[in-house]
Parts: C-alpha cells; sequence; structure tokens
C-alpha cells in the first residue's frame, strides 16, 4: 500500500505503479483582458537517457508546432531552491493578440516540474512579477 497526499488528503491506494503526472493550474483575471493570466504546476517523469535540456528542447520544439507564433525570447540557467533549472520566456499569438509564456524548468529527483505563467502581453507586468515571486519565493518540502 502506498500513500498519496494533496493539499486536502492523504490516502491509501494499492501498490501499483502509478505515475504521478499532476497538472495544477490556478487563474487570475486581469481587468481589461479577456484571459485570465494562468500559473500552471506540470510533472512528469523524466525520461531514462534524457537531460533536462533535451526534454525543454523537445517541449519548445512541440510548443512550436502547437502555438502560433511561437518562438522563445530567452533562456537562462538559474536555481530554484537549490535544483538547476531552465528559465524560458516565450511568446505567441492567439485570437489576433499576443501571450507571454513563462516558464521554470527543473528536474527533483526523477520528476521533471515546469512552473507557467501565461498571460496577454498587455498585461507584462502582471505576468513577471507573478513569475519573478514564484521562482524567487520557490521552496522545497524536504523530508
Amino acid at each position: 500500500m502506498q500513500h498519496y497526499y494533496v493539499n486536502e488528503a492523504a490516502f491509501a491506494l494499492p501498490a501499483w505503479p502509478l505515475v504521478d503526472r499532476t497538472l495544477q493550474r490556478l487563474t487570475a483575471p486581469l481587468a481589461g483582458a479577456e484571459d485570465p493570466l494562468t500559473v500552471e504546476i506540470r510533472r512528469v517523469p523524466m525520461e531514462p537517457g534524457k537531460s533536462l535540456r533535451q526534454l525543454v528542447d523537445e517541449a519548445i520544439e512541440a510548443d512550436k508546432a502547437n502555438d502560433n507564433g511561437y518562438s522563445v525570447v530567452d533562456t537562462v540557467e538559474a536555481a530554484l531552491d537549490g535544483a538547476p533549472a531552465l528559465l524560458l520566456r516565450a511568446r505567441l499569438r492567439a485570437r489576433d493578440s499576443v501571450y507571454l509564456k513563462l516558464q521554470a524548468h527543473t528536474a527533483l529527483g526523477d520528476v521533471w516540474l515546469a512552473f507557467v505563467v501565461t498571460g496577454p502581453s498587455t498585461h507584462r507586468a502582471a505576468c513577471e512579477e507573478t513569475f519573478d515571486r514564484l521562482v524567487r519565493g520557490l521552496r522545497w518540502r524536504r523530508g
């Protein structure tokens, strides 16, 4: 039997080989914007034999294929509470508008974590403040 924890509860599951592919999405309305600012946290197992950089590069290629006008503007190597990370700033087009997509990718053990803030470029300051607070304030739960 294995235990699984979420913010609101803990529960036991059979000892199956479960894979955590959790996606959390938070949204905040933006004054005068059709779309809200979104914060997503994604967990995906690391693929054996692939580095974080390789996985992120593959995700970029998928975004280019799926998102209109997707382009990476900047990539920076950084650390998230001590864990090596890649920070990306990208933009894309949707419904005749430009959107920002700010991403922090890291490997924590055998899990690839992506923290993504997306919003209309007309609300760039709100997107950047949210991303900056996330990146600077993130603390891993240890133990």
